[in-house]
């Protein structure tokens, strides 16, 4: 039998296999504003943490974290530091998120320095961290129905297709290739060209990230 090239051949790793998709659509807190939580969230499960552990009475994570984001003192505090004014909600501020998750997290007895937010991450960076097991947290500039939609999702894998490299998304809003028609974001391929182009800052080769590493007890 003939063997393929070695461009045809297709790898993948995706840590959001098997893991359920979770829309910022039904959330009780913020809904249209829970990007953030929700893939924070998202990337968490991807990479191991228990998140379903830290549900209350049925409530999902991702509400339970925007929550705490505005309720725990020293994330106010934080987001007071660099917002005084409060132009920008705390939840949409990278390093109060990136506080606020490890606060979150520390509240239920686990390492606070699961998350890492860092301004300036290479595709490289983010690839090994999947890698690892852990999984990211970026920010871009979609389009739906022809607009700006200013948006975070999770980086949970990458594979490669005919040596045409990809991103694994897990959108809490839907599948940006339907124009959200489709509102399942679970598992949506990024090319590496649709990935510097709209991550932000989207002119830079390195990128806006959270680092989430992989969940070890």
């Amino acid at each position: 039998m003939e063997e393929k090239n070695d461009n045809e051949k297709k790898y993948e790793v995706d840590n959001g296999a098997g893991k359920p998709f979770r829309s910022q659509r039904d959330n009780k807190e913020k809904p249209n504003s829970a990007c953030n939580v929700t893939s924070m969230i998202i990337a968490l499960c991807a990479a191991g943490w228990p998140v379903d552990t830290f549900s209350k009475c049925s409530e999902q994570p991702e509400d339970l974290l925007m929550r705490f984001i505005y309720s725990d003192a020293a994330t106010m505090q934080k987001w007071k530091q660099i917002d005084p004014q409060g132009n920008i909600p705390p939840n949409q501020w990278h390093a109060v998120l990136a506080y606020g998750t490890g606060r979150f997290l520390k509240s239920f007895g686990y390492d606070s320095a699961a998350v890492t937010f860092r301004e300036q991450t290479s595709v490289d960076e983010i690839v090994a961290v999947i890698n690892a097991g852990g999984a990211a947290v970026v920010s871009g500039e979609f389009q739906q129905d022809g607009k700006p939609l200013h948006h975070i999702v999770a980086a949970v894998g990458h594979g490669e297709y005919k040596g045409a490299f990809y991103f694994i998304i897990d959108d809490p809003w839907g599948n940006h290739h339907t124009n959200y028609k489709n509102q399942n974001g679970k598992g949506v391929k990024l090319s590496l060209a649709d990935f510097n182009s709209i991550m932000k800052p989207k002119t830079a080769a390195k990128k806006w990230a959270h680092i989430i590493r992989k969940f070890e007890k």
